[in-house]
């Protein structure tokens, strides 16, 4: 118990004003903007927001490991930039929030005829294999999900498209999005079922799309010497990309998913800046990460420094709750600093549980565990339920356990670095 109390005492000290919610806060308020497009690829959202970490790095006082923060690559990507409208009989339904469609969309204008797919249809096997080899050609198959008869089996079944159909109209219960570095036919439309729950005869689609076949982007990279020991790095990362837009009216902001995680970066740059690591530390934002972590293969495949100069390296991404704790992925390959993790938490009582997850290829810390970097992706748990929607916004982010996820994540890497 003397132990644990005195932990508690010495980090209260040394913590009580480390964090800074408001600077996070600000961080969040402006990667969500109107200006930065979703950090997608319309209008270069992206790019708008790496000159903004760019500049932030510059105020903090980290130093490049070039002529400036940049790393460049590029990947093909599949984007929304004009108007995209869907009418169900004259119905015209909201971007985003009534319907999305599918991230490998093509280009589609017309009136097409609709198809609903019922229960026996699906669940009569017979039925099932003539309906497969009907040929619907110039008209929309309409799924609806939400049923249980609708199977992820039956599904995939009627993707294959033998039926030779214009489309698909996925009814959902939900909406989420992502981003498609290619094109795919036939062209695919999810709907929220509450608006369409009436019987439709005809679907109305204007879809525009543009193709990069190498879209150009940035990791965005800079440090802070080691006082002791420049040459072994303790390495933060989180990625700043996002969906984007999905036409004009669309706006993927992206709050918690992951300008929560570049706030965290940021405000971590801040402290150790002020407080200088004996390690040197790295602080890398990753482009592309939506599209597949693509910016953090291609870092591996190209690093600033060697990667076996890494002590560790913790990925930031979804931390704008916490109300739930935290889980870290990883955790049973690096037991023993998880194991540490845990034990400040337990003896801090900073978050209401630090949970163990193994191995997973969720985010940018994938690709440099397989390069045999000792590495963690952490990720705080509340009760926030927005998720690759247009709902993901800074007024709707409470972060609620900001600092003390800051104060535990800030005495672990402490830990790591010998501060």
């Amino acid at each position: 118990m003397r132990r644990v109390a005195l932990l508690i005492c010495i980090c209260s000290i040394y913590l009580a004003k480390a964090q800074d919610k408001t600077y996070a806060m600000r961080v969040i308020n402006a990667l969500c903007s109107e200006e930065m497009n979703g950090r997608g690829y319309v209008k270069q959202g992206d790019r708008t927001a790496a000159n903004y970490i760019s500049k932030e790095y510059s105020s903090v006082g980290l130093k490049p490991f070039g002529s400036n923060y940049f790393q460049y690559f590029g990947f093909p990507v599949n984007y929304f930039p004009y108007d995209i409208s869907v009418w169900l009989d004259g119905l015209q339904l909201k971007p985003g929030i009534d319907f999305l469609v599918s991230p490998d969309c093509p280009p589609l204008s017309g009136n097409y005829k609709l198809v609903y797919v019922d229960s026996e249809t699906v669940t009569i096997e017979s039925r099932f294999k003539n309906f497969l080899r009907k040929r619907i050609r110039n008209r929309f198959v309409i799924i609806d999900k939400t049923k249980p008869w609708m199977t992820a089996e039956k599904v995939h079944q009627m993707e294959s498209n033998t039926m030779l159909a214009k489309g698909f109209i996925y009814l959902e219960n939900k909406l989420t999005w992502g981003v498609s570095t290619e094109r795919k036919q036939p062209v695919k439309l999810h709907v929220l079922k509450s608006v369409a729950r009436s019987f439709f005869r005809m679907v109305r689609v204007e879809i525009l799309a543009d193709i990069s076949h190498s879209y150009p982007t940035q990791n965005v990279i800079g440090y802070i010497p080691g006082t002791q020991y420049p040459d072994s790095f303790v390495v933060l990362t989180a990625h700043y990309d996002h969906l984007g837009r999905m036409g004009p009216d669309a706006l993927f902001a992206g709050a918690n998913d992951n300008a929560s995680g570049v706030a965290m970066l940021l405000d971590m740059a801040k402290y150790y800046k002020l407080h200088p690591p004996k390690m040197s530390m790295a602080f890398i934002c990753f482009a592309g990460e939506e599209a597949g972590l693509l910016g953090s293969a291609f870092y591996v495949s190209n690093p600033v420094f060697p990667l076996e100069k890494i002590r560790f390296l913790l990925n930031m991404d979804l931390m704008g709750t916490g109300e739930n704790g935290m889980t870290v992925v990883n955790a049973t390959l690096f037991k023993q600093e998880y194991d540490t993790l845990v034990y400040l938490n337990d003896g801090l009582g900073y978050l209401k549980t630090v949970n163990p997850r193994g191995k997973a290829a969720n985010s940018d810390h994938y690709w440099f565990g397989e390069k045999g970097v000792r590495c963690f992706f952490v990720y705080l748990l509340g009760d926030y339920t927005f998720y690759h929607d247009v709902f993901d916004r800074p007024d709707m982010l409470s972060l609620k356990k900001y600092d003390e996820s800051f104060k535990l994540l800030s005495r672990f890497l402490d830990t790591l670095t010998g501060n």
